[in-house]
């Protein structure tokens, strides 16, 4: 009975996951069409630097400092762009 349970509750959990992850995707617009995609990499850009310094702050690592302004720059992202032939 306890071993039925659990399988229940594990598959409850994964499921529940799953459905998180996907409803974070879609609220974030990378479900969308390519301009919604572009938006949310944008967000996601300016979101991740921020949030990788305030991190090494919390558990108190050290980086040199050529490697924090590596992290720390915001890359540069062209857009693909096909010729048509």
């Amino acid at each position: 009975m306890a071993a039925r349970i659990l399988r229940v509750v594990k598959f409850a959990t994964k499921v529940t996951i799953a459905g998180g992850a996907l409803y974070v995707a879609y609220d974030a617009g990378l479900l969308g069409d390519g301009k919604e995609g572009s938006v949310a990499l944008g967000r996601a850009k300016a979101a991740v630097p921020p949030a990788v310094e305030e991190w090494m702050k919390y558990f108190s690592v050290e980086v040199r400092e050529a490697l924090k302004l590596s992290l720390l720059m915001k890359p540069k992202v062209e857009p693909l762009t096909f010729d048509a032939v």
